[in-house]
């Protein structure tokens, strides 16, 4: 399964607002040790609400990752909200298999050394994804769709093809201009 197929915390969070919009969402710091930070989230359908309808707790380690050297504790926060919006059916679908976030998963990627990682510090820059749309508009080449997640390692070897002039003519419905 891709890192694709996961929802982002946003999008869970936007539609409990919709549905709830005099809800209420509240993070507490459960534990903080060293570099350590737990976080739990509590999801109200009412503001007036004494008791929450979901509850649960996410917990990140500063400098585990890119985000985590700045911002563990936000990290710890969104992952919460995550997992305590998708305890009362707010996660994309009803396939348990993809009840975690997307923010979930990357986590899980990053521990396991999966350097493919969509994350958006290992997203492919701007200036790779001009570079890749100026070279094959000036060859007459197709832009791949799909592009905007390509990993920086990704763009830059279909840049160094496209530069050896090797890079194959894509297949695929192109990217809308630019």
């Amino acid at each position: 399964m891709s890192i694709e197929d996961y929802e982002p915390v946003a999008s869970r969070l936007a539609r409990f607002w919709a549905t709830h919009p005099e809800g209420r969402v509240i993070t507490k710091l459960v534990t903080i040790e060293g570099d350590r930070v737990v976080v739990q989230a509590d999801i109200y359908v009412d503001r007036e609400d004494d008791r929450p309808i979901a509850t649960d707790f996410a917990e990140e380690i500063r400098g585990s990752n890119n985000v985590n050297k700045t911002s563990h504790v936000e990290n710890a926060c969104t992952s919460a909200i995550g997992r305590a919006l998708a305890d009362c059916d707010f996660a994309s679908s009803t396939d348990w298999t993809k009840r975690p976030s997307r923010e979930e998963m990357q986590k899980v990627q990053r521990m396991s050394g999966d350097v493919t990682i969509t994350e958006p510090s290992n997203l492919a820059s701007e200036k790779q994804l001009n570079m890749i749309r100026a070279v094959c508009k000036s060859m007459g080449r197709t832009v791949p769709s799909g592009i905007q997640g390509w990993t920086k390692r990704e763009a830059s070897q279909y840049i160094d093809s496209l530069k050896s002039g090797v890079a194959e003519l894509q297949k695929e419905e192109p990217e809308e201009a630019f």
